[in-house]
């Protein structure tokens, strides 16, 4: 089975987020990444999960 990745701003635009500011709230966060890389992960790994928290808490701030 093949790996299926994302990347932080194919996660921001499926939810309506902006990009930078989901970028913006992993580099606040220290999420890690390979130096001058887009956020790049597996689907269903750690680091996944870890961003999806970090997107989601921007969403509830949106919302509020």
């Amino acid at each position: 089975m093949i790996a299926k990745h994302t990347t932080a701003d194919d996660m921001a635009r499926t939810v309506g987020v902006d990009p930078n500011t989901f970028r913006q709230a992993l580099r606040n966060v220290k999420h890690p990444r390979k130096r001058n890389t887009d956020w790049e992960v597996k689907i269903g790994c750690p680091s996944y999960s870890g961003m999806r928290t970090v997107l989601v808490g921007l969403i509830q701030r949106k919302a509020a």
